[in-house]
C-alpha cells in the first residue's frame, strides 16, 4: 500500500481513480489524501496540516502552469522547503504548460517575456531544483500533452464550469503516466527484455530468406528494424538486461547476429541466449533460473500472437505486450513501453546489462573448470571496502530497498534518509565492491552501523545475489 497525497491548484478529484486503475497493472494499491482545492501552499508549509499527519510516501503536486508565470520563484522555494520538510517522501511535480488557445500565436517566440518564453525559463529552474534535491522529480506532462494534442487533453467546458484542467482523455492519460511514475518510485521497474529474432529484430525468416535477404538496413524498409535495435541498445546501456528466445537453428541465427553489417545488437549484448526449438515459456523459465531473477522481472517481445499467448498462459508473471502489426511502428512502440521507466540511474544500474553478460561468461568458464575452487581462483577476485559518500549513497539505498535473499534485517532506506544518516556521527555506512577478470560488479554489499549507549549495533548487513556463491 502506497500512501499518496494529492495537492493541486485546480480541481483534480478525478485523477486518483485513474491512477488506481493503472496501478493495478503494477500490482500496487494506494491510500489517498486529497487536499482541499488550491490549498497546496498551506498544506506544505503548515507543521499541523492534514498532510503532515497523513505522512505520505509520495506527494503529488499538480499545478496548472499559471503559478510558474505569476511567481515562479515562490513555487521553487515551496518545492525546496517541501523537500526538506518531508525527507521521507518522494515529491512528484509536473512541469508547466499552457493549454488555452493564444490569440497572437506568432508573437510567442518572437518577442521577449512572452508567456511561452517565461514558462520555458521556469521549467528549466524546476529541472534544476529536481537535480539538486534528491527526493524531487519532474513529471513531464508537457510532453504528454504534446503527444496526444492539447485539443484532446483540454476541455474548456470542464475548465469554466468546474475549474478542471483536463478532459476525460487528459485525466486518463495523465493517470496512466502518473501510475508509471509511482511504480518507478517504489521499485517496480522490470529488469530483463526477452526478444524473438525473426520479424522482431529483423524482417523475414532467416531459415527461409537467408542472411542476404532479411530486412535490416540503414535505409528503406529495413531501417525500422535497425532503429528498433538502436532503441533496445539504449535500454541495455541504461541497465536493462537483454536476452534472446527464438525458435531457430542456432548456428544460422548467430551468423546473422555476429556478421550482418547492420546488426546493432551482438552476442555480447545478451546475458542469456535460447535459440532452439523448445517452447518459449520453458526457455524463459530456464533463463530466469540462470539469471537468478524472478519471472516478474521479465518482458517478452515476439511478433507471433500464438507465442505471446503461450507465454501469457504458462508464465503469467511475465509482461507480454502486443507488438504492432506494422513493423514501422516498432521504434515508437518501444519508446512508449512503460516497463523500464526510471527517474534515477546509478552507475551500477547503467552497467547492469553488461554485468549480466559478464556473468554468462563466468558460467561458461565455470563449466570448463575442474573444480569450484579452481574456478573461483581463476576469477582473480578483488574486493574493496569503502565508507559511503555522495557517489555511493544512491546505490546503497537501492540495495537496501531491493535485496532480499541475503539481507539480515531487511530494513529499507530511501536515498534522502541515507543522506541524512551519513551526516550523523552515530552512524557509519560501508559499501563492498567486487571485480574480477571479466569486469567490475560495482557495489554488491552494505553494512550500516549505529553507535548507541556505548554499543555498536549492526543495523543492516546485506549482499547482492549477483555475487553469492563466489566464496
Amino acid at each position: 500500500m502506497v500512501k499518496i497525497a494529492l495537492l493541486s491548484s485546480y480541481t483534480n478529484d478525478l485523477l486518483p481513480p485513474e491512477v488506481d486503475k493503472y496501478l493495478k497493472d503494477f500490482e500496487l494499491s494506494a491510500k489517498w489524501y486529497v487536499a482541499p482545492f488550491n490549498q497546496y501552499q498551506q498544506e506544505l508549509l503548515s507543521p499541523k496540516s492534514e498532510l503532515k499527519s497523513f505522512n505520505p510516501d509520495i506527494i503529488l503536486l499538480t499545478l496548472s502552469g499559471q503559478e510558474f508565470l505569476v511567481d515562479p520563484e515562490n513555487i521553487m522555494e515551496l518545492i525546496k522547503n517541501a523537500s526538506q520538510n518531508y525527507p521521507g517522501a518522494t515529491i512528484l511535480v509536473n512541469n508547466g504548460l499552457i493549454l488555452e488557445s493564444k490569440p497572437l500565436r506568432l508573437l510567442e517566440w518572437n518577442n521577449p517575456n512572452t508567456p511561452q518564453q517565461n514558462l520555458a525559463k521556469a521549467n528549466q529552474k524546476l529541472a534544476e531544483v529536481a537535480q539538486t534535491h534528491i527526493n524531487v522529480y519532474v513529471l513531464d506532462i508537457a510532453s504528454l500533452v504534446l503527444r496526444h494534442g492539447s485539443q484532446n487533453m483540454f476541455d474548456p467546458r470542464f475548465h469554466y464550469l468546474a475549474k478542471m484542467r483536463y478532459s476525460a482523455l487528459g485525466n486518463q492519460k495523465i493517470g496512466e503516466y502518473t501510475a508509471m511514475a509511482i511504480a518507478s518510485v517504489v521499485g517496480k521497474r522490470k529488469k530483463c527484455l526477452v526478444l524473438d529474432l525473426d520479424n522482431t529484430l529483423w524482417g523475414g525468416i532467416i531459415g527461409e530468406d537467408g542472411i542476404e535477404h532479411i530486412k535490416l538496413s540503414n535505409d528503406g524498409e529495413g531501417k525500422a528494424f535497425y532503429d528498433f535495435q538502436k532503441h533496445i541498445l539504449t535500454l541495455q546501456e541504461h541497465g536493462v538486461i537483454l536476452a534472446i528466445c527464438s525458435k531457430n537453428d542456432e548456428e544460422v541465427a548467430m551468423d546473422v547476429i555476429q556478421n550482418h553489417p547492420n546488426m546493432v545488437l551482438k552476442k555480447d549484448h545478451f546475458a542469456a541466449i535460447r535459440i532452439n526449438w523448445d517452447d518459449k515459456a520453458g526457455n524463459i523459465k530456464s533463463m530466469a533460473a540462470e539469471l537468478n531473477l524472478g519471472l516478474d522481472s521479465f518482458v517478452f517481445l515476439d511478433d507471433s500472437p500464438q507465442e505471446r499467448e503461450l507465454v501469457r498462459k504458462l508464465v503469467p508473471e511475465v509482461v507480454v505486450p502486443d507488438l504492432p502489426e506494422d513493423y514501422a511502428e516498432y521504434p515508437g512502440f518501444l519508446a512508449q513501453l512503460s516497463s523500464f521507466e526510471t527517474f534515477t540511474l546509478t552507475a551500477e544500474d547503467a552497467k547492469r546489462g553488461e554485468m549480466y553478460v559478464q556473468e554468462r561468461k563466468r558460467e561458461e568458464t565455470k563449466e570448463g573448470a575442474s573444480s569450484l575452487e579452481d574456478y573461483l581462483g581463476s576469477l582473480d577476485i578483488k574486493i574493496k571496502l569503502s565508507k559511503a559518500d555522495s557517489f555511493s549513497i544512491p546505490r546503497i539505498a537501492q540495495l537496501t530497498q531491493k535485496t532480499n535473499q541475503f539481507n539480515l534485517t531487511t530494513r529499507r532506506y530511501t536515498e534522502s534518509e541515507m543522506e541524512s544518516m551519513s551526516k550523523e556521527k552515530s552512524w557509519e555506512i560501508f559499501s563492498l565492491s567486487a571485480e574480477d577478470k571479466f569486469g567490475d560488479s560495482g557495489i554488491v554489499g552494505v553494512a550500516i552501523l549505529e553507535s548507541k549507549d556505548g554499543q555498536t549495533i549492526l543495523d543492516t548487513f546485506l549482499m547482492s545475489c549477483r555475487v553469492l556463491g563466489r566464496g
